[in-house]
């Protein structure tokens, strides 16, 4: 069986009352947001941030999940690649959600300071790169890039539902070679210029990496979710079996394992070296209660799911992968509370108002649209050429 005769499709409460209570929550949340700006537009815009990242890594996440199966042409993976596409395709409303950002980027960069930089030997010899004109060209490549590559993948994809054209397999196959590449450039850079530069003297090499790996632990984590509220609406239960989730599962443990290897390496090898301009960032980030919310990731992120989803049987259990992944996007938020809110609040972790509204504002809009958009289509490729392959998929 190469295709299916019926597209199956998104219908009742998911394909049309979650999008309109979701874009409610969200309106409401930037509302919030607003009002909350004016009486504090530095914890405001930090709070922002974070949120902003928080959804822009599962953006990011999902176009690599994609970039990747049409690179390795992976058969088993077609029955799921819609949901990443979808988030995927996310991309174009984060680059307006970024605007906030743009108004409110002398307030969370110091480098943005003449004053601030003439004072600053060190920021000097940084100001042919942190100035707001190539910040600004930077940014919008950065969205073009995304915006295209997410466009580009899916639009073949779902032209293919209808014209059964294998030629766009290719044409997708031939340009995911390319969209690494690009996709690897345009995050390490991204990160950098919008989480690395909040604090202008430091620098890691390896800041982008891990960024990355925190976006696919997302990415894959919450591909399982959206899988499995299908599977429990009665959507693709014959369609999306345990052996694709338990290869979701198992991409998931390993890249979380790989996040865990680039935050120790990241830590021990500055940490190890004493230089003062490389460890100011672990030293405002492992400050007063920051540093029981490190000791949390530590055991959070890697130990506890390190274990329990070790055995292969509580990978191919949905109950236990429905709690681990809901786990793993807990530390996920919390792995970006801690990358961002030390800049802000130096002395401790300190949860207000403003993170919550800005949080259910952001992801209010973002899931409705993703929502929106997965009724509007067929919930798999139906027309794929290794559909097949998938259905049949057994591990």
């Amino acid at each position: 069986m190469s295709n299916l005769n019926e597209s199956p499709r998104l219908t009742g409460f998911l394909a049309n009352g979650l999008p309109k209570l979701l874009f409610a929550v969200g309106f409401a949340g930037l509302g919030a947001t607003a009002i909350l700006w004016k009486q504090n537009p530095t914890q405001a815009a930090f709070s922002y941030l974070f949120s902003f990242l928080v959804f822009l890594s599962l953006t990011i996440g999902s176009l690599f999940f994609v970039i990747i199966q049409h690179l390795t042409r992976a058969g088993w993976s077609v029955v799921i690649r819609r949901i990443p596409e979808t988030f995927a395709m996310n991309a174009w409303v984060m680059s307006i959600l970024f605007l906030p950002i743009v108004y409110a980027i002398k307030t969370l960069y110091p480098w943005s300071h003449a004053d601030i930089v003439n004072a600053d030997h060190l920021l000097l010899g940084k100001q042919g790169y942190l100035n707001l004109k190539f910040f600004l060209i930077r940014a919008i490549a950065f969205f073009a890039i995304w915006i295209g590559m997410a466009r580009y993948f899916y639009k073949r994809s779902t032209n293919q539902d209808t014209s059964g054209d294998k030629q766009l397999t290719l044409s997708m196959q031939g340009f995911s070679a390319a969209a690494i590449l690009l996709f690897a450039i345009s995050v390490t850079f991204a990160i950098v210029d919008w989480a690395m530069t909040l604090t202008p003297h430091w620098y890691s090499t390896m800041f982008g990496v891990y960024f990355f790996a925190g976006s696919a632990v997302c990415a894959f984590a919450t591909m399982s979710l959206i899988a499995l509220t299908l599977r429990k609406a009665g959507f693709l239960t014959d369609i999306i079996r345990i052996d694709h989730f338990h290869d979701i599962a198992k991409f998931l443990y390993g890249i979380n394992i790989f996040w865990a290897y680039v935050s120790f390496s990241q830590y021990f090898l500055y940490w190890y070296a004493n230089i003062p301009e490389e460890t100011v960032w672990f030293q405002e980030h492992f400050f007063g209660s920051w540093n029981t919310v490190a000791a949390l990731l530590a055991l959070g992120h890697f130990f506890i799911p390190f274990v329990v989803f070790m055995s292969k049987h509580a990978r191919r259990n949905l109950k236990v992968q429905c709690v681990v992944v809901i786990w793993f996007l807990m530390m996920h938020v919390t792995d970006l509370y801690w990358l961002i809110m030390p800049n802000f609040s130096h002395t401790g972790i300190h949860v207000t108002l403003t993170d919550v509204t800005t949080f259910f504002g952001i992801g209010g809009i973002y899931l409705a649209l993703f929502w929106k958009r997965l009724a509007s289509k067929s919930l798999i490729p139906n027309k794929d050429p290794r559909l097949s392959e998938s259905l049949h998929h057994h591990t």
